[in-house]
């Protein structure tokens, strides 16, 4: 073979392998934005929520469901305007089908927003009610398809407290409540369970079932056997009011019968 002949073959070689070059780089390339998309889905598809209790078709007795969850994927913190998906909170569907994903969940009956866990559902009433679990960024956005969903019957007895969702700065908040199942009478010392009185709580948590329910002198801890309270004073902003049933002795009937309403004040 002559030069001549000899270098066309060592070009011919050369852009040989620089073709190869490139075809292998571009499918190494190709292959690590696929890797890199395989594990965003993952990550994505990684968010679960699970009620792990009560079983589905449990009987409750009084008003409050206790949800025993298990989330994975998510860091469960108050709404502070992540929208990463990274962190969020709890939402629970009751007796209604969640929210699209990527839709806002808003703050109204039958939903509830909340980072604790165990999950307290308060102010069921008697009867069968479904419930539905999903998750939630910063911003009250449904994140994910993750949801977990259950069957339930309230057995009662029950109270049901309502209250307007808002009141003009310096009016009283009228909270009315009703029970079933009890018959509502002034603190007498009976325990059997028939009978009791309410008790309002306002801006405190719900109390211990074995443990008395307190008179505070600051009016944040109310009894009465009427079917209303009237509470002034209430500074601006948002409030919460647990309404609890007691027995004679004035402990929480056990298991709980509880409702509660959030007026925003102002």
């Amino acid at each position: 073979m002559n030069r001549k002949n000899c270098r066309t073959v060592r070009v011919a070689c050369s852009l040989l392998i620089v073709v190869l070059a490139a075809g292998a780089c571009g499918r190494k390339a190709e292959n690590a934005v696929g890797a890199r998309t395989a594990t965003t889905t993952a990550n994505a598809s990684g968010t679960a929520v699970e009620i792990l209790t009560p079983d589905t078709g449990a009987v409750l007795k009084g008003n409050v469901a206790m949800l025993d969850l298990k989330i994975t994927g998510m860091s469960v913190v108050a709404a502070d305007g992540d929208t990463s998906g990274k962190s969020g909170h709890i939402h629970a569907f009751i007796d209604r089908e969640p929210v699209a994903v990527g839709s806002a969940i808003p703050k109204e009956p039958g939903i509830v927003h909340s980072v604790d866990d165990p999950l307290l559902l308060t102010g069921l009433s008697a009867g069968k009610h479904s419930i539905v679990v999903v998750l939630g960024d910063g911003t009250h956005t449904r994140v994910g398809d993750a949801e977990d969903r259950i069957t339930v019957t309230v057995a009662g007895p029950t109270v049901d407290a309502t209250a307007p969702a808002s009141v003009a700065a310096g009016a009283p908040v009228r909270i009315d409540f009703k029970a079933t199942g009890m018959q509502i009478v002034k603190a007498d010392g009976d325990t059997s369970g028939t009978t009791g009185h309410f008790h309002v709580f306002v801006d405190k948590p719900l109390p211990a079932v074995d443990a008395p329910i307190p008179k505070l002198d600051d009016g944040s801890v109310i009894h009465t056997a009427e079917s209303f309270v009237e509470i002034p004073n209430l500074a601006a902003g948002e409030h919460h009011f647990f309404v609890v049933m007691g027995d004679g002795t004035h402990s929480p009937v056990d298991p709980m019968v509880a409702d509660k309403v959030t007026v925003k004040v102002g």
